[in-house]
């Protein structure tokens, strides 16, 4: 690995470190303002993989952190959401509950911030559920290597200089070579600074 980083920039971002790193692709307060207002709320974050959708999820937990947040895996269950006392809840992952399940937890919470793939439109509609939907497509190159370069910084021994930062060109490079897969040119970064 390069020495002039405490550990390679492009690997995984710490939960305490999202903060840090993220340029939002939406207005927080907005949203905020529609979670806090509102009784029938389903807030999807919709994409392929690898287009930031988590990291946006728990970007916007940890920014208003007293509703709690569940990570879904193919072993996950409906029971632990359910249970929570909270009636605004954040999944990622909610295409790992089957359709009745979804449909239970949208009458069951008030408001529902998840990630998915697909849109949970019939979900919401069978369950009178309003739903917005934030697309998660597209990298703008600007933004891109900011946070890349926040990540260079963060993971940093030194001050860094501009020969080691991202510039606009090298990001327009990597959204030609990779399109909008943030994972994928993570990924490869991660291999170039490995």
């Amino acid at each position: 690995m390069n020495n002039d980083f405490h550990y390679n920039p492009f690997s995984g971002v710490l939960h305490e470190d999202i903060q840090q790193t993220i340029i939002p692709s939406f207005n927080v307060n907005e949203i905020i303002n529609k979670i806090k207002t509102s009784n029938s709320l389903a807030i999807e974050f919709i994409g392929k993989q690898g287009r930031g959708k988590t990291s946006h999820l728990l970007y916007l937990q940890q920014t208003i952190n007293i509703y709690p947040i569940f990570l879904l895996d193919d072993s996950s269950s409906i029971s632990n959401i359910i249970q929570s006392k909270s009636d605004i809840v954040f999944i990622d992952s909610i295409h790992r509950l089957n359709i009745k399940d979804r449909i239970r937890l949208f009458k069951e919470k008030k408001v529902v911030i998840y990630t998915t793939h697909w849109s949970r439109k019939v979900e919401c509609f069978l369950t009178k559920k309003h739903l917005y939907s934030i697309s998660f497509k597209g990298i703008d190159a600007k933004n891109l290597s900011l946070i890349l370069n926040r990540r260079l910084k963060l993971a940093s021994k030194n001050q860094l200089n501009n020969e080691m930062l991202f510039s606009l060109k090298n990001t327009s490079d990597l959204i030609k070579k990779f399109g909008d897969n943030y994972r994928a040119i993570i990924n490869h970064l991660y291999e170039q600074y490995q």
